[in-house]
């Protein structure tokens, strides 16, 4: 069985539109971090809104690792607890293979974390990853991990990132947490304030992303409740990870929100590519 892509919209359906739309992303993007990366934050909108950012954020990271664990909330609803998929992923450029014995590792080290494969079925946060790293990795392989967004207390995270930090200390693994930040507006029914909304939300995203480059999981979740960051719990989990594999600090490479390209005020969505 191989898991077919549900997010063509979110990027170009056409392998041949698709990587023509990712070399103008990456085009004139650096690597500015010097230090390797260990792990990453990056969005999962439309590459027509979000692209340059995650671009500019995937322009940080190696050539080459064993494999890549990424992290995404749970849209749908579908996943019971922390859900890993095993099929194959295809998206328009190709076949990716899954690590199969790193997730059994994962799975049997376990009594939170299972092999569910329809918990991801129609979900686009993991997905919409994909071909950055199709584009900038040799070999790549992949662990496709959805948290749940109920019941997911800070005990249970770190329980779930004490398993995967054990189960990777021998590998060269990048860890993606995928998220959007504040989702602002009508359309999204979440309106704080009437008037100077791109301040309000850039001073809202710029207080949490402090926290979460200075490690702090449990400041990040709680800011998270009172804004509209979909993926806050990925977050905190690769959180606690990094802090796991003595990571230090979280550096913000790009920030922009979808009113830069839509001029919309009903429905503003932040983007953030923070890298470890």
């Amino acid at each position: 069985m191989a898991r077919e892509p549900v997010a063509i919209g979110f990027y170009p359906g056409d392998a041949k539109l698709l990587n023509l739309m990712l070399d103008k992303l990456f085009k004139n993007t650096e690597k500015t971090v010097k230090q390797k990366v260990t792990g990453l934050i990056a969005p999962h909108a439309g590459y027509l809104y979000s692209g340059k950012t995650a671009a500019k954020t995937y322009s940080q990271i190696e050539k080459e690792y064993d494999t890549v664990i990424l992290l995404g909330p749970d849209h749908t609803g579908l996943a019971e607890t922390v859900s890993i998929s095993t099929e194959t992923w295809i998206t328009p450029l190709g076949e990716i293979e899954i690590d199969t014995a790193l997730a059994e590792k994962i799975i049997n080290k376990s009594d939170i974390i299972i092999e569910d494969n329809t918990a991801q079925t129609y979900e686009h946060s993991i997905e919409v990853q994909l071909p950055f790293l199709q584009y900038k990795l040799k070999n790549l392989k992949i662990i496709p991990i959805i948290i749940p967004t109920n019941n997911t207390d800070l005990n249970t995270l770190q329980n779930v990132a004490d398993t995967i930090s054990q189960a990777t200390k021998d590998k060269n693994v990048l860890f993606i947490a995928s998220s959007d930040f504040t989702h602002l507006g009508k359309g999204y029914n979440f309106v704080p304030v009437e008037k100077n909304e791109l301040e309000w939300i850039r001073h809202t995203d710029k207080e949490i992303i402090k926290n979460i480059t200075e490690l702090d999981e449990m400041q990040t979740l709680n800011k998270a409740k009172k804004t509209t960051v979909c993926g806050s719990i990925p977050i905190a989990l690769l959180i606690m990870i990094m802090k796991n594999k003595n990571i230090e600090k979280g550096v913000i490479i790009d920030y922009s929100t979808s009113y830069d390209i839509s001029k919309n005020k009903n429905a503003i969505v932040s983007y953030g590519g923070i890298v470890f």
